[in-house]
């Protein structure tokens, strides 16, 4: 059901591309932004191709992953119709496994040393933190309390007589100014 609002278009465009019209603005509520509309710089092939981009490393994968199992059955053909050869490479993968559990058993004692040593030395980082950090930090708070009390009873034995003096002083002085100063 055509819009009688709306001006209807008579030009035919190509599929994806956005056609302009001389549509009148429907009125939006006030503080609400404006939607973008389509920029004529964005072609349909541009905007595509992003899509085709994003597919590529799967097509890679694929194709790598057939090849590979191609190579599989290729090999295990031949093997199976070459059975002395079979049974010499099994051998060769035999020993080779044992040697890559030899070599992972190393690695996994060397792992287990160096947890060890971890373990060790975060003890001895706690031990001294206890032992040594923790009376330095005492012995500094107790001077900051004595600093902090000892301003306290200065502030409160010196200073704050003197200021009261002072104050005195001044109320004294703007008293007499304020009794001889002539009048303006």
């Amino acid at each position: 059901m055509p819009n009688d609002n709306q001006p209807s278009s008579t030009s035919t465009t190509p599929p994806g591309e956005s056609q302009v019209t001389d549509e009148v603005a429907t009125p939006r509520p006030e503080g609400t932004p404006a939607l973008p509309g389509p920029t004529p710089e964005e072609s349909p092939e541009e905007l595509s191709a992003g899509l085709g981009a994003s597919r590529m490393p799967a097509i890679v994968a694929a194709i790598v992953a057939f090849v590979l199992l191609l190579i599989l059955v290729i090999f295990g053909v031949l093997l199976y119709n070459h059975p002395v050869a079979a049974s010499r490479l099994r051998d060769i993968f035999i020993i080779l496994l044992g040697i890559q559990s030899i070599f992972i058993g190393l690695l996994m004692i060397v792992a287990v040393v160096a947890i060890i040593y971890v373990a060790l030395k975060m003890y001895d980082l706690t031990q001294f933190i206890q032992n040594e950090l923790r009376p330095m930090l005492q012995r500094a708070d107790d001077t900051l309390r004595t600093v902090q009390s000892r301003t306290a009873f200065i502030s409160d034995a010196a200073v704050k007589p003197v200021i009261d003096v002072m104050s005195w002083g001044a109320a004294v002085r703007g008293i007499i100014r304020a009794f001889t100063q002539p009048r303006k």
